[in-house]
């Protein structure tokens, strides 16, 4: 009886290790990540960094990776990419985001959507995970700073708010996967 709880009282301390364990990629991610660079972001800008910082540059990004960050102010300024090979760099880039400027206007994301979706093309086989993040002013919405054939590329995205603001996961160069997903779905249900 008392080695069946002692079994139990075990099982139960090692519950929060095995629940905070992260896992571990063996293929390399490139993550875009594109900041309003605005002033639809100031009020809410300590609080998206922070998230940042502990969701994206501690808890997504291992060495190996890339990253690319654009700030989207009135036109898309790419601001930081580099391979992340050491603990370093993880450093390097919060300097990065703790030091971001944001400017009156509006914030141009379809330049940097563009941007990052030309990247992704060409990377599509070297780095099978591209990741992109979208962090935006909560008044900026879609569509008055995408304009155009950049509103296409918002197609399949995923939006998660917070107070003042929100991030968007956009799954950029999607449309041919989709579509072959589809085609071979309706095959398998034909048949």
């Amino acid at each position: 009886m008392k080695r069946k709880y002692g079994c139990m009282i075990l099982a139960l301390l090692l519950v929060p290790v095995v629940l905070g364990a992260r896992d571990k990629r063996n293929t390399p991610l490139e993550l875009f990540l594109i900041i309003d660079g605005s002033s639809a972001l100031k009020n809410a800008q300590n609080a998206a960094i922070r998230w940042l910082e502990e969701h994206v540059v501690d808890g997504i990004l291992q060495e190996g990776d890339k990253l690319s960050i654009w700030l989207a102010n009135e036109k898309a300024e790419l601001i930081f990419s580099d391979n992340l090979n050491g603990v370093g760099d993880k450093a390097r880039i919060k300097r990065v985001l703790q030091s971001l400027q944001l400017q009156e206007g509006s914030a141009n994301f379809g330049g940097a959507l563009r941007e990052a979706t030309t990247r992704a093309a060409r990377l599509q086989s070297a780095r099978p995970m591209i990741y992109t993040l979208l962090v935006s002013g909560s008044t900026t919405g879609r569509s008055p700073s995408l304009g155009g054939d950049a509103v296409g590329l918002l197609r399949f995205t995923r939006v998660e708010e917070f107070s003042g603001w929100r991030v968007t996961v956009v799954g950029l160069g999607m449309n041919a996967r989709v579509q072959q997903a589809a085609a071979a779905y309706m095959r398998e249900t034909a048949e």
